[in-house]
């Protein structure tokens, strides 16, 4: 499987600042998901939907840019990533 740059739930950025939060699978692989989102093979909170993750991360990520970007750059980012993308 290929490296993912960021959670593919949550959109959290795989790089050095964020390494520890790179987690795996049963199998010991590498996971395209982050340990807030996703732990032994299951996400943390499976019936969580993108609108409540929006507004988790929204004042967390406000707090560096501001509430309205962080709201617009995480409608516009979770509809792309694998957990929410529409097949």
């Amino acid at each position: 499987m290929a490296k993912e740059s960021m959670c593919q739930s949550c959109g959290l950025p795989f790089n050095d600042e964020h390494a520890h939060f790179m987690t795996t699978e049963p199998d010991g692989s590498i996971s395209i998901y982050c340990t807030n989102c996703y732990k032994d093979g299951k996400f943390t909170d499976p019936n969580l939907s993108m609108e409540e993750l929006i507004e988790m991360i929204v004042p967390v990520l406000g707090k560096a840019i501001g509430e309205e970007e962080a709201r617009k750059e995480m409608v516009a980012l979770l509809p792309t990533l694998k957990r929410w993308k529409k097949e």
